[in-house]
């Protein structure tokens, strides 16, 4: 399974994006191999142009399965913040959610370097695709 990061699903919706990330994120979902989480549904929805494609994209994201954000996830977030934070590397609270949910679950679709750092100090899997 993977998580396709809000990066890779940008690139993918834009007109004039990677053609690299819109053949891999075509890929995964053809395959029907894509899971999302509520942070990449809202960071997806936010750059919505207008209404009718809220609407579309909303409908879209909210139908592939979710993985959850618990307690778990939570304190493997904040582990990996923290780690980071004593070598003096800071990313998105964001992005350490995004790849927490991913942990033994899913492989992070990404074209964030963000997610390259989390990975010195986490366990688990990504994916960057080259623009």
């Amino acid at each position: 399974m993977y998580l396709i990061d809000s990066s890779a699903w940008i690139e993918y919706l834009r007109p004039d994006g990677s053609k690299k990330a819109k053949a891999r994120v075509s890929e995964v979902l053809r395959k029907d191999n894509a899971v999302t989480c509520g942070i990449i549904i809202v960071e997806v929805l936010m750059g919505a142009r207008n209404e009718k494609d809220y609407g579309i994209l909303k409908d879209s994201m909210m139908a592939l399965p979710m993985l959850a954000i618990d307690e778990s996830v939570i304190k493997r977030a904040a582990d990996w913040g923290f780690a980071l934070g004593r070598k003096g590397r800071n990313v998105p609270t964001t992005n350490l959610f995004i790849a927490s949910c991913a942990y033994k679950q899913a492989v992070v679709l990404h074209i964030d370097s963000d997610f390259e750092t989390i990975k010195s100090v986490g366990d688990f899997k990504e994916e960057k695709i080259q623009k």
